[in-house]
């Protein structure tokens, strides 16, 4: 039997492994199978040397119409219009007001996971905050940030590799994890459904 190539409409390839007969019936007709999928996206934003703390650019995921995003201060958590255009930002100890995140350029990265995995994303991630705000009130001038095992990168690496989804190259140290590192192994996964571009604005 030479090799047959499928391809999805999301572009993924699928090879014809065999034949399996599942009911009995005479109707040779495609049958459509439903897969119960949903997406979340991984934000990845271009780093500007001028920046402090941007050097390297940033990661943060959206889930829902909620971002998540590892700040050196805290672990934010922000509705995404807000995080793209700017707005009142709540943090543990307080408000600020944000100019967003539209004077760099953006990708996202759009992934398909099931309903279960985007709800355990989305319970660690929950958890996560929770944690760096707890240790925040605490202590208010600290954080608890660091560029090795808890950064914007490590936080994302962290949680999409906990349903499965590589998110660094292991042909590396496995700390620290660049932005560009998660934008280039995601940018090959099978899991990419589409990528969504946020440029950066004249403006900001």
């Amino acid at each position: 039997m030479s090799e047959q190539i499928h391809i999805s409409p999301d572009g993924v390839k699928y090879r014809l492994v065999a034949y399996k007969t599942t009911t009995p019936t005479k109707d040779t007709s495609v049958k459509q199978i439903t897969v119960d999928s949903t997406t979340i996206e991984v934000i990845v934003s271009d780093s500007r040397l001028l920046s402090v703390g941007s050097q390297w650019g940033h990661v943060a995921m959206e889930i829902d119409g909620i971002v998540y995003s590892r700040a050196h201060e805290e672990y934010v958590k922000v509705d995404k219009n807000t995080y793209f255009y700017g707005g009142f930002v709540n943090l543990t100890n307080g408000a600020i007001r944000t100019g967003g995140n539209l004077w760099r350029d953006n990708v996202g990265l759009v992934l398909r996971v099931s309903p279960t995995e985007k709800e355990k994303v989305k319970r660690e991630l929950e958890r996560r905050v929770s944690v760096d705000r707890a240790f925040k009130r605490a202590h208010p001038g600290e954080s608890t940030y660091s560029l090795f095992d808890n950064s914007c990168s490590s936080n994302v690496a962290d949680v999409l590799e906990s349903i499965g989804i590589l998110a660094h190259d292991p042909r590396w140290f496995p700390t620290p994890i660049a932005p560009a590192e998660i934008d280039a192994v995601l940018e090959k996964s099978k899991r990419l459904a589409r990528k969504n571009y946020y440029p950066k604005q004249a403006d900001h």
